[in-house]
């Protein structure tokens, strides 16, 4: 897991003390929700790393797939002739 970043906990909490009016004595239940905030952004970010890794492995090794000429040649539509003025 990555370093806990207090900066970012520490703007979060203050965030949701202003969201909350600015009460007193409430700063622990901002700062441990902020804590949970940071938490559960990091463990979304790792599982969307590991997710992307996957995929790209994945791919890289799945085995080119090879379309015929002909194939690929009927596949490409010739341009419309609506936009283009007659001369």
């Amino acid at each position: 897991m990555a370093e806990i970043d207090t900066d970012w906990i520490a703007r979060r909490a203050y965030a949701l003390w202003e969201e909350e009016g600015r009460p007193d004595g409430r700063h622990d239940v901002h700062w441990q929700e902020a804590i949970r905030a940071w938490e559960t952004w990091q463990a979304s970010a790792s599982a969307t790393t590991e997710h992307a890794e996957r995929r790209i492995k994945k791919a890289r090794n799945a085995a080119p797939t090879q379309v015929p000429a002909s194939e690929s040649a009927a596949a490409v539509k010739p341009p419309s002739p609506r936009g283009r003025r007659k001369e």
